[in-house]
């Protein structure tokens, strides 16, 4: 079965988006979903402005939500029958669940074979593989969910991506009731960590950036401390948290800005025994210079995580349903713009006034 598809392919730096017509066939074992809403990811920024290589042509986008657009036999990830016209989100890669990652060290996001959504040469198989298009083809190996019925797609897009990270890094990292948090980076993963770790009984969650309308947000969020180094300098900082921990320090350190001053910052404000979350450094040459006496008299642990165990997905579509009372998740979401205009969508996103900037392949959705 062919279907009329119009896709948009990033050509390189300094380039302007294509839009054109690729029509797409739906191929057994594979799901052809309709899209209904994707967001501007911050690593989609980064590969725009060059910061991040990707093989050109390609279809960008990952944090995606759409409805299945043909029948398929297959099912979801909690084993539910799939149907067309059912409301879905799904794992940013594949796993083929056999190999040595996926079997033995328990990380499918980095299987032997995996395959990442929204970073791939457009071409062949990958052709419909990105959210910034009318139709993508979800591959064999992908953990499909279905979306609450009371979820809309503004809450559900970022999921797939920002929360499903955290998620997962939060959980390999380990939380603990009663703690003090600090946050490096008020973005999409930062407000996500705050609210998450508010609900998870922490007593204290700062967090750090030098935008302050971010950090407005951020205490809508679940935020009970925000710091501004642009106007407060990193000791004053550190002598706030060791106010608020008895002169400990923070528990747990939050790394989601990217930028590099990040993980040396929350080392310095990390209590003896403290754990440091990194999730932001998603593009190469991220070069550090960290005092690594600080991490061994410290006994500090540093742990990365990239991308995530598709199990954090379900976990995350359970955190915004059953909290989407008390967080206005939606209103993370800026402008949403038609496919056609995505040359200044990206133009939006990348003044970082919004948290997210959409994109939707038609406005009456």
């Amino acid at each position: 079965m062919q279907i009329s598809a119009q896709i948009t392919q990033f050509h390189g730096v300094g380039t302007p988006f294509e839009v054109c017509d690729a029509p797409v066939t739906a191929i057994k074992d594979n799901i052809l979903v309709r899209v209904s809403l994707s967001t501007i990811c911050g690593s989609d920024l980064h590969t725009v402005s060059g910061r991040r290589g990707a093989e050109t042509p390609c279809i960008l986008g990952h944090e995606i939500v759409g409805t299945i657009a043909t029948p398929t036999p297959l099912r979801s990830a909690s084993g539910e029958a799939l149907h067309e016209g059912d409301r879905i989100t799904w794992s940013l890669t594949t796993a083929c669940g056999t190999c040595d990652y996926c079997v033995n060290r328990n990380l499918p996001q980095k299987c032997e074979t995996m395959f990442k959504y929204g970073h791939a040469r457009s071409e062949g198989a990958t052709a419909h593989s990105g959210g910034f298009a009318t139709h993508i083809l979800l591959r064999p190996g992908t953990a499909i969910y279905h979306i609450p019925e009371a979820m809309t797609d503004e809450e559900a897009a970022p999921i797939n991506c920002a929360l499903a990270t955290v998620v997962n890094g939060l959980t390999t990292i380990g939380t603990h009731a009663g703690e003090t948090a600090v946050i490096h980076g008020a973005g999409m993963l930062g407000i996500y960590a705050a609210c998450y770790l508010r609900e998870k009984e922490y007593e204290n969650v700062a967090i750090v950036d030098t935008n302050e309308h971010r950090l407005q947000t951020a205490k809508r969020f679940g935020a009970t401390h925000t710091f501004n180094p642009n106007k407060t300098p990193v000791s004053d900082i550190d002598a706030a948290l060791k106010e608020l921990t008895d002169g400990r320090g923070a528990d747990l350190g939050v790394e989601v800005s990217g930028v590099t001053i990040g993980i040396p910052n929350l080392i310095t404000w990390l209590a003896i025994g403290g754990r440091c979350l990194t999730l932001g450094y998603v593009y190469p040459n991220a070069d550090i210079s960290v005092d690594a006496h600080q991490i061994v008299t410290k006994c500090v642990t540093l742990r990365g995580v990239h991308n995530y165990h598709h199990t954090a997905l379900g976990a995350s579509l359970r955190f915004v349903e059953e909290n989407r009372t008390r967080y206005p998740f939606a209103e993370l979401i800026g402008k949403t713009y038609q496919l056609g205009d995505i040359n200044t969508a990206f133009e939006d996103a990348m003044r970082q006034e919004a948290i997210r900037i959409a994109i939707a392949p038609s406005l009456e959705r």
